[in-house]
């Protein structure tokens, strides 16, 4: 029996279903949902919204961030949990290697002039990525998509693979923002793994990591064009 019993455990079939939500509760949660995870990146992507993308971002952040920890179902040991990186390592790097090769065949086989061309053409402006892209992309999207948008949505997606299907779609339409089909496949595929990632580990470092390393080797191998307008790139959108 213990060989099967975490396909019976509610925490493996269910994010975390809470009884006795109410129907207007789960309205008013499944509007917000499709306001602030639909609407607002269509109206960045459309420059209605007069903000920068970084001040968006790390203003949502801090909205996400005190709703969680004033929450008293939250467990505030998800937003680092390293025991859950020890359990979901193994299984990151698994998926990370054959990733690392596939994307250099297709670019190979695409865009063959375009492979390593940041680290070639503008090391400086990698080497800001790879240091700044887990600080101040990374970790704010998942305390958004991952800790958040799977705390706060619980009672609308109870199940955890319909909850991984929604996190993925919803955070590759994010990617709208940069303006090309590209970016939000790309990140929808990726989006899928962290939602996984998380939903499995329960440790927002854990996701965190597999999301920089997934970014960097993007920036890396030669598809940094599909992401031109990342907040990392440009140190005058912290003055727009």
């Amino acid at each position: 029996m213990p060989l099967f019993s975490r396909f019976f455990d509610p925490e493996w079939r269910f994010i975390g279903w809470v009884p006795g939500v109410r129907t207007g509760r789960k309205i008013y949660l499944a509007v917000e949902f499709l306001v602030l995870f639909l609407a607002v990146p269509a109206l960045v992507f459309y420059n209605v919204m007069p903000f920068s993308k970084i001040g968006i971002l790390l203003g949502f952040t801090l909205l996400c961030t005190m709703l969680l920890l004033l929450d008293n179902r939250f467990n505030r040991k998800k937003l680092w949990n390293v025991r859950g990186l020890h359990k979901s390592l193994r299984g990151i790097l698994a998926r990370f290697i054959p990733a690392a090769f596939f994307l250099v065949v297709i670019i190979l086989m695409l865009e063959p002039e375009s492979l390593f061309n940041m680290v070639r053409n503008d090391f400086n402006a990698w080497l800001f990525v790879v240091i700044a892209y887990p600080l101040l992309s990374v970790y704010p999207q998942e305390i958004i998509y991952r800790a958040f948008v799977f705390h706060r949505y619980e009672s609308i997606f109870p199940k955890q693979r319909f909850m991984i299907h929604v996190n993925a779609i919803s955070f590759g339409y994010l990617h709208i923002i940069f303006g090309n089909y590209p970016a939000i496949f790309l990140t929808y595929g990726a989006g899928y793994l962290f939602a996984r990632t998380y939903a499995e580990s329960k440790s927002l470092l854990a996701v965190s990591i597999e999301h920089a390393l997934y970014g960097i080797l993007i920036f890396t191998v030669g598809f940094n064009h599909y992401f031109l307008n990342s907040i990392v790139l440009d140190l005058n959108i912290f003055f727009n």
